[in-house]
């Protein structure tokens, strides 16, 4: 009896075939590849929990940025390319490695570990830049544009180590440097005349950063539960889970039942752009949300009658709006011709829910932790509703058509 194809080994380097594809199906090896960004981003979590002040969000910025990127880099890698050779894998392997590196050295990143966390980003996009140095290679209608992704990220790679050169205390001067470096190698202008000649699985790409944000998202369970273990729930208890709750099922819900799942304006480079790289914030409000929450839970059960702590009501507020100010930037991306003027009142409702916030978050100072989130969990299921609204409006619209 022959085999099923889907059981033949993966074949090595000389049989490799690369091809481009459209509505591909999400692989196993990229879901494989998602959990070590999972344990990651509990670190980076860990790491704001630890270390709550002006100077550790700056921190946890630069951090979370690293591995986003990281993510990211791979993930229109992937979109480019069905590509799943043994050669591949061990790249794949090496990259999950390093990325379960850098969470190991999230701690001691700005200390006594930022040796090993450079180095560990460093082999992830050395890691990256093979991949695109193979697609180069396979294919010829992409080469062009894998070779210029190969100098940019090579030069990226270069410049972070040389921030091992730096002064102790001054390394994150060339990570910064590094990273923003990276982050504009995709704008330059002959890569961006490559990438609209060669673009990407639109389908495939908004539903990858959907599972990375509900792998984010999933986080903040992760933080409340963990730091709540074994915590016996009273009336007070209850009232300040309903009202968190509330929270975060209106971010889900803004997120995934109105945003996620809709096509990217590839057409408009200014928008597309902005729907990319607005899931950065967008990831960072939700990890920031996550260790507020955690840090206004155990106030509560410790003082549930104090006014909520200054930090943790303010660590509170930018995680929200972050993710508010996000959403807002996502959803100009979207590409909405049949009724455009829907993403555009979803963006500025969204803006004006970030300002309501932010009036809340620096003018409450003596809630306490249940009546601080219940005043958000209030903007928040505004939106929520308006959202239905448009929805309804948007089905008569396309009914009427």
């Amino acid at each position: 009896m022959s085999r099923s194809p889907l059981f033949t080994p993966p074949k090595w380097f000389e049989d490799v075939t690369f091809h481009r594809h459209t509505d591909r199906a999400i692989g196993w090896l990229e879901l494989f590849y998602d959990l070590v960004y999972v344990a990651t981003l509990i670190q980076i979590g860990n790491f704001l929990s630890d270390n709550v002040s002006l100077v550790g969000f700056g921190q946890f910025m630069v951090i979370l940025t690293v591995v986003w990127w990281a993510w990211t880099g791979e993930t229109f890698y992937q979109n480019r390319f069905v590509v799943d050779d043994l050669a591949h894998r061990f790249l794949v392997f090496t990259q999950i490695f390093a990325v379960a590196t850098i969470g190991l050295s999230v701690s001691g990143a700005f200390g006594d570990l930022y040796v090993q966390f450079t180095l560990a980003y460093v082999v992830t996009r050395l890691m990256l830049v093979f991949m695109f140095w193979r697609g180069s290679k396979a294919h010829e209608g992409s080469s062009k544009l894998m070779r210029y992704y190969v100098a940019g990220f090579s030069l990226g790679i270069l410049i972070w180590l040389g921030s091992l050169l730096l002064p102790a205390g001054f390394h994150w001067v060339g990570w910064l440097i590094g990273i923003g470096f990276e982050l504009v190698v995709p704008q330059l202008p002959a890569i961006r005349n490559e990438r609209r000649n060669w673009g990407v699985d639109n389908h495939h790409i908004t539903e990858r950063f959907g599972i990375f944000t509900i792998i984010v998202l999933g986080e903040s369970f992760v933080k409340i539960l963990d730091d709540s273990q074994g915590a016996m729930l009273n009336f007070d208890g209850l009232l300040f889970s309903t009202f968190g709750l509330t929270v975060v099922y209106c971010l889900w819900w803004l997120y995934f039942s109105d945003t996620a799942g809709k096509l990217i304006d590839f057409g408009n480079e200014f928008r597309s752009n902005g729907w990319v790289y607005g899931h950065l914030p967008l990831a960072a409000g939700l990890v920031a949300f996550g260790v507020a929450a955690k840090k206004l839970f155990g106030e509560m059960v410790e003082h549930p009658t104090d006014p909520v702590t200054a930090k943790y009501r303010l660590l509170y507020t930018v995680a929200i709006v972050l993710y508010l100010a996000a959403l807002a930037l996502i959803d100009m991306g979207v590409d909405d011709e049949l009724t455009p003027q829907v993403q555009r009142n979803e963006a500025l409702v969204h803006l004006l829910g970030a300002i309501i916030v932010t009036i809340i978050g620096l003018t409450v100072t003596g809630a306490t932790p249940t009546m601080f989130v219940a005043m958000i969990a209030v903007v928040m299921v505004v939106q929520v509703i308006y959202s239905i609204y448009q929805s309804s409006k948007e089905d008569n619209t396309h009914h009427e058509g």
